[in-house]
């Protein structure tokens, strides 16, 4: 099963400006006269915004009968469903967790292993916790704090 990261309105404001930031910093360079900054500037925004494309359109899990796979742009990470210990609700822009293949500041950090934590952001959050749940019943399924 693939399951595409969901992106907040803040994320999609982010990116956007981020984007624009980028191209606007290009522009000055077109009236340069010597070619090496042109090359140089235009090099390095371009291979900036390609790597921030593919994460924005490349960012999704996909579960299969003893895996869960996470993978944002060229960045990925392979769990098996056995070794996960929990899986915690989150809400908000800080998250303390240092992988984080997720567009939304809404989502979920699974712990694995003994103390590793990813956090992603499902759009199905639902689904998607049921179906590891079945693989593994022994997850422990934490919700937010507002919904116990």
């Amino acid at each position: 099963m693939i399951y595409k990261s969901s992106i907040s309105k803040t994320n999609k404001i982010v990116f956007g400006f981020v984007f624009l930031i980028i191209i606007l910093a290009t522009i000055p360079v077109f009236y340069c006269n010597d070619l090496t900054p042109f090359i140089i500037v235009i090099s390095i925004n371009l291979i900036t915004l390609f790597f921030l494309a593919w994460i924005l359109a490349d960012t999704e899990y996909r579960i299969d009968k003893t895996n869960l796979y996470c993978k944002s742009g060229p960045f990925q990470k392979t769990i098996p469903i056995a070794n996960i210990k929990k899986i915690m609700h989150h809400n908000g822009i800080i998250v303390p967790v240092a992988f984080k293949p997720a567009l939304s500041h809404i989502g979920l950090i699974i712990t694995y292993n003994f103390y590793d934590q990813i956090y992603i952001s499902p759009e199905n959050e639902n689904e998607f916790i049921d179906i590891l749940a079945r693989t593994n019943s022994n997850i422990k399924i934490i919700p937010l704090k507002n919904e116990l």
